[in-house]
């Protein structure tokens, strides 16, 4: 399922942007594109959904990638980008991306605001799809550290989605705040990866739930937009 979604007058917030498979090295460029384009005024709050035609590994913004993962990826032919986010590193070519921008108030909020805002949007979605879901509990790590692997699922942080039955990590999290617009990105794994992750964080990654990629998108879309409809309530309220 590929293509861009509408924005219906009336009915929707938010818009859809479906990108399906595209190749690694104009993902993290078009996200960027998108975050600028909102800045500007040019686009209206968009979920931009998409996979990878083949492994890559992104990166945090202020993160120092450990030498042992730079090695393994060079070894596996695995490219490397920088995203515009933080966090830590994430391994892509079996999960569904997505990229969110949207003005979450009317002042700046503070990252761990954002993330307590959006999160019960994002269990909703989960646990709609069957996966009883939560949000992370544990400290931010820091992206100068390398005693993970520099790996983003190796800790579930308050940014990230849980299985709430057993705490495998559905959704790994990283946002850039610019004044009161925010960009998030966002890894939801669809399978186990195609490519050895010990040899690259030096654990391996447990199996996550079976996920449908068309029914998260659609559930995603539908939960985020109900969620940005009640808080634009919510700011006409305020202001009465």
């Amino acid at each position: 399922m590929a293509g861009h979604g509408h924005l219906p007058s009336g009915s929707a917030c938010l818009r859809l942007l479906n990108d399906g498979v595209c190749p690694p090295a104009v993902n993290m460029a078009r996200d960027v594109a998108l975050f600028d384009s909102f800045e500007r005024g040019e686009c209206p709050p968009t979920l931009r959904v998409y996979q990878w035609a083949s492994p890559a590994l992104t990166y945090g913004v202020n993160q120092e990638l450990p030498t042992r993962l730079v090695a393994a990826c060079e070894q596996h032919n695995i490219p490397m980008f920088r995203r515009p986010t933080g966090g830590k590193a994430v391994l892509h070519g079996h999960d569904l991306t997505l990229a969110l921008v949207w003005q979450p108030a009317p002042t700046r909020l503070y990252p761990r605001q954002v993330y307590l805002q959006v999160a019960p949007a994002l269990i909703r979605a989960f646990e709609a799809l069957g996966a009883p879901a939560r949000q992370g509990d544990a400290a931010a790590p820091d992206p100068r550290s390398i005693d993970d692997g520099g790996d983003c699922f190796a800790t579930p942080a308050i940014a990230d989605i849980v299985c709430a039955e057993t705490g495998v990590k559905l959704m790994g999290c990283a946002l850039l705040v610019r004044g009161v617009r925010v960009l998030m990105q966002a890894s939801i794994p669809l399978h186990l990866p195609d490519v050895p992750v010990e040899q690259l964080f030096g654990h391996p990654h447990p199996p996550p739930p079976p996920l449908d990629a068309n029914s998260l998108i659609q559930t995603l879309y539908t939960t985020l937009n109900a969620h940005l409809q009640g808080t634009i309530s919510r700011y006409k309220t305020q202001r009465q």
